[in-house]
């Protein structure tokens, strides 16, 4: 049965992302605005899956809107074999799969599990992600939810944030620490 990891409907905060010998998790960058399309597609493939999301509110003729958006626009990750690379290359959904390779794959899915944690944090309050690095002093959290995550903490507008740098992605996470964080 393959995973299909859809952030509104799993809310178990100890799910992990894990590897296979026979497949590898790939981040997909796909056409603008089809991460839901191509999610769908891999699911109907038996392929397996993971759309990392987050709360989105607007305001539309006075009524609030709340919305699923994914976290990173135009990436899906997708655990492949050769066949199934080929399936999601020829789909019609994907630019590009970028390359993974056996040494590569831990760093990969370690920042997944890292996003997941991000992912349901989201939930009780703001998380953003940015495109930039963060200079400073790199800290490792002791306990609470992100032990072992290692972070960065700067000073924005009169505000603390907690920032996690993506080692595969090139992305990083920022929120706003609580207490049981640090």
């Amino acid at each position: 049965m393959p995973l299909s990891i859809e952030s509104q409907l799993i809310d178990d905060d100890c799910y992990l992302i894990g590897t296979s010998s026979e497949h590898l998790w790939y981040p997909v960058y796909c056409k603008p605005n089809k991460e839901k399309k191509l999610a769908e597609m891999a699911g109907k493939k038996n392929i397996s899956w993971y759309l990392p999301t987050f709360l989105h509110h607007r305001i539309t003729r006075g009524h609030r809107i709340e919305t699923q958006i994914p976290m990173f626009p135009g990436y899906v990750f997708l655990q492949l074999n050769r066949q199934q690379n080929w399936q999601v290359k020829t789909s019609g959904l994907a630019i590009r799969i970028l390359t993974v390779t056996d040494k590569t794959e831990p760093t990969l899915v370690n920042d997944l599990n890292l996003i997941r944690k991000f992912e349901l944090l989201s939930r009780t309050q703001p998380v953003k992600v940015r495109a930039d690095l963060v200079p400073g002093r790199r800290f490792t959290i002791t306990h609470g939810q992100f032990k072992g995550t290692e972070g960065v903490i700067v000073k924005r507008k009169n505000r603390t944030e907690f920032i996690v740098h993506l080692d595969f992605l090139n992305f990083a996470l920022a929120t706003v620490p609580a207490m049981d964080i640090l």
